[in-house]
């Protein structure tokens, strides 16, 4: 059996489920992760599952206590000479029209590609209100890059095994074609994943000026994961640390670990514009931009009014009342389709998050027939699908079109040379996000078309494609969060309401989008006894990592030593055909076949 062994390897091996627990167990060393902090549970939330099921707006309170800690680590974070470095990087770039490139995977690579298309969308809405400053604004534009592990199809849906190859991270830096001079930002959350260590190693080899956004202790790291290691070696890179503690569900970096990078990161762009506006606009220029940053000192104070707004009865009331619908709907065996334009890209984030996070069925390609449904889906109703695409990421699409002689370089494994994933530009074309109809998500009795009013953001050519097309659906609703206007949409809404502080990319809108949405979905599943206590009992593995995390999500709850609940994971893991694959998650699988339902309260 070869050392060198990928999830869908293991899947695919013929020796038995003992002899394959026995190869992770002595060969996955640097994928065994029990003592990183992000991966243990969280006591704030150890018994989720069981406060919202008594209750939904205790559970609502619950989720949001374990955010309070981002306020204290990013304000901390703010006032490090690296960070500084970090917005006088971000300024000289805008100066010398040099670029700065966003790294990351998973969760944060969701987040790279949500700050990107914030910053791009912030110039080409300056290129509307000051037209005489067009070509300035569009240098702007082009001075950002991004890219998630596995490309922009990897927003819709996780790559499977990509996120643990090194020389896949170093070569998505290579295809950016970074120069010095320019900026490598690696977001690099729990700093577990090879692709993004190694995409920050590559960036300082070319001698370009590179920060590793952390969110777990650095001496845990440093000691534990060889690959976290080299990257802390490195002189020349800058390091912010965010560690925020463990997640408010076990493991699912999408929570704080993702929250406090777009915090930290936004609050980085935004005085850096602040300061390139300042220095190159006249005074009047100035007042048509309309916005600037909050100062450096205030972004970790109005984050915590956010929270505080957030923890409100009426916004608590608002966001059990999703919860409650969502779960409703679900256990129904419905579908739910949200419907937005100017926040799409932060929506879509959290509902493809959903599936390897819960194991659901991941967005279906339009000409997909028989695949399953995804259970939550996201349309622009203002443009057909190719500009919708354009419009997420304010950027032309970027695949990757690597061929089997560039795995074969790269040194991948035999599953994926073997049948390299169909990553390229054009997959992302497959899903209809823009207003074409779509049968399937009207193909159950219980089918939901929600609207989503981000701060009075639909307009009416949103609401009349939603009034037009409702009827297809079982019931419509609105659903308005942040600042909300009084004039009613729809009789059928959820509000929300959460005051925010207006700046150059409304970073606390996006943050409010967010935490709201990772607040809903969770807390949903939560009540649907798809989490138990605060362990994600029904993550998907499509990498190493996350075999590990159902290993010791077992031996947890059935209070087993972790080799036994590697040879039982394995045993529900090979014994499933991959048509199933979605049938039932292989941790509730095991739990079962072991005699155990996870019902009673943790102790």
């Amino acid at each position: 059996m070869n050392n060198k062994k990928s999830a869908q390897d293991y899947r695919e091996t013929e020796l038995g489920y003992k002899a394959a627990a026995k190869h992770f167990l002595e060969n996955e060393k640097q994928f065994q992760l029990g003592v990183i902090p992000t991966e243990q549970s969280n006591p704030i939330t150890k018994n989720l599952s069981f406060i919202i099921a008594k209750d939904t707006k205790e559970g609502v309170k619950n989720l949001l206590s374990a955010d309070e800690k981002i306020s204290v680590v990013v304000e901390k974070a703010m006032a490090t000479k690296e960070f500084d470095l970090l917005i006088d990087d971000l300024v000289r770039v805008m100066t010398e029209r040099k670029k700065f490139v966003l790294s990351s995977v998973g969760a944060s690579g969701r987040m790279a590609l949500t700050l990107g298309s914030m910053w791009r969308k912030f110039w080409f809405e300056m290129i509307s209100k000051i037209p005489n400053r067009k070509e300035l604004f569009m240098d702007m534009i082009n001075v950002s890059d991004d890219f998630m592990t596995g490309g922009d199809r990897a927003l819709v849906q996780s790559v499977e095994n990509y996120e643990d190859y090194m020389s896949f991270g170093r070569e998505q830096i290579t295809e950016s074609k970074v120069k010095p001079g320019d900026v490598v930002l690696a977001l690099a959350e729990c700093a577990l994943s090879a692709s993004i260590d190694a995409s920050a190693l590559e960036g300082d080899d070319l001698g370009i000026s590179t920060y590793f956004f952390y969110t777990n202790p650095k001496d845990i790291l440093s000691k534990t994961i060889e690959r976290a290691r080299l990257v802390f070696e490195r002189k020349n890179i800058k390091f912010i640390d965010l560690y925020v503690g463990n997640m408010a569900v076990a493991g699912s970096t999408r929570m704080q670990s993702a929250t406090v990078q777009l915090l930290a990161v936004g609050a980085a762009f935004e005085i850096a514009i602040s300061k390139f506006l300042e220095e190159n606009l006249t005074a009047d220029e100035l007042k048509v931009v309309g916005t600037k940053a909050l100062n450096k000192n205030d972004y970790a104070k109005a984050y915590s009014n956010v929270l505080k707004e957030m923890n409100k009865p009426k916004a608590v009331a608002g966001l059990a009342k999703f919860i409650e619908k969502e779960t409703d709907i679900y256990n129904k065996k419905g579908l739910v389709t949200y419907i937005a334009h100017d926040y799409l890209i932060d929506i879509m984030t959290d509902t493809t998050e959903r599936q390897p996070t819960f194991t659901l069925p991941p967005f279906r390609k339009y000409a997909d027939k028989t695949s399953g449904i995804s259970w939550a889906y996201v349309k622009d109703p203002l443009y057909p699908s190719e500009v919708a695409w354009q419009h997420i990421f304010y950027r032309p699409i970027k695949g990757l079109d690597w061929t089997k002689e560039d795995y074969i370089r790269m040194n991948a494994t035999h599953d994926i040379i073997s049948n390299p994933p169909l990553v390229g530009s054009d997959q992302v074309f497959l899903y209809n996000i823009g207003n074409e109809d779509d049968e399937s998500r009207y193909s159950t009795e219980h089918s939901v078309l929600m609207a989503v009013d981000v701060d009075g953001s639909v307009n009416k050519d949103l609401m009349k494609w939603f009034t037009n097309n409702k009827v297809k659906f079982s019931e419509g609703l609105v659903v308005r969060i942040g600042d909300i206007p009084e004039d009613k949409l729809c009789s059928n809404e959820i509000l929300i309401p959460v005051a925010t502080p207006k700046t150059p990319l409304n970073l606390m809108t996006h943050m409010v989008v967010k935490v709201g949405f990772n607040l809903v979905s969770t807390g949903t599943m939560a009540k649907m006894g798809r989490i138990w206590g605060n362990w994600m009992i029904q993550v998907f593995p499509t990498n190493k990592k996350l075999i590990d995390r159902s290993a010791r999500i077992i031996a947890n709850i059935a209070n087993i030593p972790y080799e036994v609940a590697l040879e039982e994971f394995f045993k529900s893991y090979l014994g499933r055909s991959k048509k199933e694959q979605y049938r039932e998650s292989f941790v509730v699988e095991t739990l079962k076949r072991l005699g155990i339902e996870p019902t009673a309260e943790i102790e």
